[in-house]
């Protein structure tokens, strides 16, 4: 059953499914590392097997702790468009902090600046760009009414 939504734009926390959200994150960033594979990889099929794990991995480590600490995935009460917003845009930025900081100290991998840019242009655009639509599809709502 479909909770009813708020005049505010407002939606229930149940209405909200954990599964999806869950394979929305994780579909973005897997077109994160594929991405990143594409236009990085000088290896056959065992690059790709040994190496977008490891990319993926410390992001999404990052990810979800963030947003379980940030609230990206709401569990009571109503939620509006901004503060989902805000929740994953804060997760999106903070995941990838951690994501950074644990693919330099676990695989002593450097960090370039136009590396951090991407993966943080890339990363918020999908993650947060595809929490939005849902959000979107749930609350019955047009664009034109945020």
């Amino acid at each position: 059953m479909k909770e009813s939504v708020h005049a505010k734009g407002e939606v229930a926390a149940r209405a909200v499914s954990l599964r999806v959200l869950v394979a929305s994150d994780l579909f973005s960033y897997l077109v994160f590392a594929i991405g990143g594979r594409l236009m990085h990889s000088a290896g056959g099929p065992g690059d790709w097997l040994v190496n977008t794990p490891r990319i993926i991995a410390p992001f999404l480590v990052g990810w979800f702790a963030a947003a379980i600490v940030f609230g990206a995935y709401p569990r009571t009460g109503r939620i509006g468009l901004r503060r989902f917003a805000l929740n994953s845009v804060l997760a999106v930025l903070v995941g990838n902090a951690v994501g950074f900081a644990l693919r330099a100290i676990v695989f002593g991998d450097g960090i370039a600046l136009v590396f951090i840019g991407a993966a943080l242009g890339l990363t918020t655009l999908v993650v947060v760009g595809l929490r939005l639509l849902y959000f979107w599809s749930i609350a019955g709502r047009s664009v034109d009414s945020w």
